[in-house]
C-alpha cells in the first residue's frame, strides 16, 4: 500500500474518531478540521492498513455524519415546533381580545335611534354567545308611542325616557330589570325602557316610529341574550 493511500486512510479514522467525539454536542463539528490527532492514531501513519480497515473507517465517518445532522435537524424541528406553538397562542390570545372588545361595545357604545328591521348581520356572535346571557326564544311584538300602544301619546317610558326607535323595547321587568341591555338577535342592542300589562315572561314588545309599522311588522320570534 502506498504511503498516500495510507495516509488517506489514517486521516479517515481520525476524522470517524474526531467526528463521532463531537457529533453529540452540535452538527457543526462536521464543518470543523481535526486540529490535533491521538498518539495512537499518530502512530497508524505508517502502519499498513487494510482496504477493510480503510472501509471501516470510511463506514464510521459516515454513520457519525448522518448521526450529527440527525441531531441537527432534530433540533431545527424543535425549535420550529416551538415558533408554531408560541405563534399559535398568540393568535388565540389576539382572537380572545378581540373577542372580548366587541363585547365591550356592546355593553359601553351608546344605543342610539335606528330603523328597526331584520338583518342577518345582527345574528348573534360568539362574544355574544359566550359572554352574555342566553335568555332563550322570545316572541317579538311592536308597538308606537301613540296613544293606542302606549296608553298616551308622546308618553314616557316606565324608566322616564322618550321612547325612540331602535333603542327601546318593553319587556316583564321582573325577568329583565329595566336599564339592561338586550341583544335581540338579527335586530341588535336594545334597552329595556318600558314595561307593559300584556308584556310577560318570554315577550317582548319593541318600539318602532309608526302605528303603520308596528302593524306591519307584526309577530316576529328571535332569541334574546341579556347583555347587562
Amino acid at each position: 500500500m502506498s504511503i498516500s493511500l495510507r495516509k488517506h486512510a489514517s486521516r479517515l479514522i481520525a476524522a470517524a474518531l474526531a467526528v463521532s467525539a463531537m457529533a453529540s454536542v452540535s452538527a457543526a463539528a462536521l464543518e470543523q478540521p481535526v486540529a490535533v490527532l491521538s498518539s495512537n492514531l499518530n502512530a497508524s501513519v505508517g502502519t499498513v492498513l487494510t482496504s477493510d480497515e480503510i472501509n471501516t473507517a470510511e463506514q464510521a465517518l459516515s454513520k457519525a455524519k448522518a448521526e450529527a445532522e440527525a441531531q441537527k435537524k432534530a433540533k431545527a424541528e424543535a425549535e420550529a415546533q416551538k415558533k408554531a406553538e408560541a405563534a399559535a397562542q398568540a393568535q388565540a390570545q389576539a382572537a380572545a381580545t378581540a373577542k372580548k372588545d366587541a363585547y365591550n361595545k356592546l355593553l359601553n357604545d351608546p344605543v342610539t335611534a335606528k330603523t328597526v328591521s331584520y338583518s342577518t348581520s345582527l345574528l348573534a356572535t360568539e362574544a355574544i354567545k359566550s359572554n352574555a346571557k342566553s335568555l332563550g326564544n322570545y316572541k317579538l311584538t311592536f308597538y308606537c308611542p301613540c296613544a293606542v300602544c302606549n296608553g298616551a301619546a308622546d308618553a314616557k317610558t316606565a324608566s322616564g325616557t322618550t321612547p325612540t326607535e331602535g333603542r327601546t323595547i318593553a319587556v316583564d321587568s321582573s325577568v329583565i330589570p329595566l336599564g339592561s341591555r338586550v341583544y335581540i338577535e338579527g335586530y341588535g342592542v336594545f334597552i329595556a325602557e318600558d314595561t307593559g300589562g300584556a308584556i310577560k315572561s318570554n315577550k317582548i314588545d319593541v318600539l318602532v316610529s309608526s302605528h303603520s309599522r308596528a302593524y306591519d311588522l307584526g309577530v316576529k320570534y328571535a332569541n334574546i341574550y341579556l347583555l347587562g
